[in-house]
């Protein structure tokens, strides 16, 4: 774990986000991601989603290769990513059984990134998998390249 992140996850990790722009305290503003959302996609933010998206919305990682026990996939932190695909999102609701905001992308958009009401992280556009049982994990996991 590193100590500069305080331990929240691996070096590797905190290396790739802190070259995508993150930092410890990083906040930014979501207004407008909630807004364009609600308004193209009727999507309503709970409190996990803004949480996670001030600290991490707008990274990006183009880091791609062999991973852990997958390959890693390089992701963007955007919800507007899913701006016009509230149906698909409704889907991956129903099938993980929790409503599911979007907060980004990966493996060049052919995965949504959604997080429900509390915390778990899900990946999915056809079908749905839990990916970690937070944002912190699922950061972890789609740097490191771990299933």
């Amino acid at each position: 774990m590193s100590e500069e992140s305080g331990g929240r996850w691996s070096v590797e990790t905190d290396r790739v986000l802190r070259a995508a722009g993150w930092h410890p305290g990083r906040s930014v503003p979501t207004a407008e991601w909630e807004r364009t959302l609600h308004e193209h996609g009727g999507f309503e933010i709970h409190e996990a989603a803004r949480l996670f998206l001030a600290e991490f919305g707008g990274l990006a990682s183009e880091e791609r290769g062999p991973g852990r026990t997958m390959a890693r996939m390089g992701f963007r932190l955007d919800p507007l990513a899913a701006e016009w695909d509230d149906e698909i999102f409704d889907v991956l609701s129903e099938e993980a059984g929790a409503y599911l905001y979007p907060v980004g992308e990966a493996d060049r958009r052919n995965t949504y990134l959604g997080i429900a009401p509390d915390g778990r992280f899900y990946v999915g556009m056809d079908s749905v998998t839990l990916l970690a049982a937070t944002g912190d994990e699922a950061l972890e996991k789609l740097i490191e390249g771990i299933r």
